[in-house]
């Protein structure tokens, strides 16, 4: 995998090759905004360790926005040390940091 999709720099760093460089978006987003600049649904969102810093409320109110923009069969991935209990209308387990959306 590391030979098909990365290459490694002259400083020893790596770089994503163009092939897999081109499927992803990468964007800076205030998850406390209400407008954010996101149309199409995802096949996995990644949010790790940074809801740790909000309280349940705000939390909630992110993960209520990250629902609408997964796929059907999408994952959300958070960190070790964050759960989302308060949040199972929305969001289940699937693995220790690993999230499917709720059936509804």
């Amino acid at each position: 995998m590391q030979q098909k999709y990365f290459e490694k720099q002259a400083d020893g760093r790596y770089r994503v090759k163009p092939v897999l460089r081109n499927m992803i978006t990468f964007r800076q987003i205030n998850l406390v905004e209400n407008n954010w600049p996101i149309r199409n649904k995802f096949d996995a969102i990644f949010c790790r360790n940074v809801m740790i810093y909000f309280d349940r409320d705000t939390q909630y109110a992110v993960l209520k926005k990250f629902h609408p923009l997964l796929k059907q069969n999408g994952l959300l991935f958070v960190g070790h040390s964050e759960n989302l209990y308060h949040a199972t209308d929305l969001f289940k387990l699937r693995g220790k940091t690993v999230y499917e959306l709720a059936a509804r």
